[in-house]
């Protein structure tokens, strides 16, 4: 039997009625982009023992939540931003600062740009986020039962490979990327220069320069989508889309490297 999930948005002087079919389904409608911060009122019911039975509850306006659950080999990462859209991934699990040490590097850069793109006189949005961590326990398969706080991960003590990514619009609807590797004499590949290989060359360029000779994960750790946002600072969701799907491409890209 399929499970159904109805969601009612009040907004002023209406309320509206969206049913979501799936739990895929529902991850994106809480992913989607929202122009004011948006609390979430859950029935109890609802999502009973799922990890977002206790994350959605735990949205706060003006900060970057993350949460994860470790399940090995993988966890689960969830972001709730400032405006409590979600956010989720599922990645390969080794150890917490592994983990969290990327998405850290990649929020401190975020909010560092976006206040650096508020207007001094826009008093509508904070001008710095705070990010707050958190733990789904119990870790493995089992049902969710409760929700620790963290500290934020600590200085890294293994060299970690940052990669810069800028996106532009070089054509009405027509969007390219350009990467830079900091750990590789800050090289930069752009998708103008390299067309359909430009994941497969930053792939290489990446591999060459690795000490350990297991594979594993690539990042980004910095992405500027300022060539697309006009005036606006975008809000973190918008962005966390499109880092995963730049870190789809370069992974996919690195197993066939």
């Amino acid at each position: 039997m399929q499970q159904q999930y109805h969601v009612l948005e009040i907004k002023p002087g209406q309320v509206g009625h969206v049913v979501v079919n799936s739990l895929p389904g529902l991850f994106n409608y809480l992913g989607e982009e929202l122009p004011l911060y948006s609390p979430l009122h859950l029935d109890p019911q609802a999502l009973d023992g799922h990890d977002l039975a206790l994350i959605l509850p735990l949205g706060q306006p003006e900060c970057i939540q993350v949460f994860y659950r470790i399940n090995e080999p993988d966890a689960d990462v969830y972001v709730l931003d400032e405006h409590n859209s979600l956010w989720h991934q599922r990645l390969p699990y080794h150890d917490e600062q592994s983990l969290l040490t990327p998405l850290q590097r990649f929020l401190q850069s975020l909010v560092y740009r976006r206040g650096a793109s508020l207007p001094l006189d826009d008093l509508s949005e904070p001008v710095s986020l705070e990010t707050l961590y958190y733990q789904v326990l119990p870790s493995g398969p089992g049902l969710a039962r409760r929700v620790e706080h963290r500290l934020a991960p600590t200085a890294a003590d293994k060299a970690f490979y940052d990669v810069q990514a800028i996106i532009e619009e070089t054509s009405p609807g027509q969007l390219s990327a350009t990467l830079y590797c900091d750990n590789c004499d800050n090289c930069e590949f752009s998708e103008l220069e390299y067309g359909d290989q430009l994941y497969a060359a930053v792939a290489r360029q990446i591999l060459v320069k690795r000490l350990e000779p297991q594979r594993y994960r690539c990042y980004i750790t910095d992405l500027d989508l300022s060539g697309l946002l006009d005036d606006r600072h975008g809000q973190s969701i918008l962005l966390l889309h499109h880092k995963a799907e730049l870190e789809k491409l370069l992974n996919e890209a690195m197993d066939q490297a």
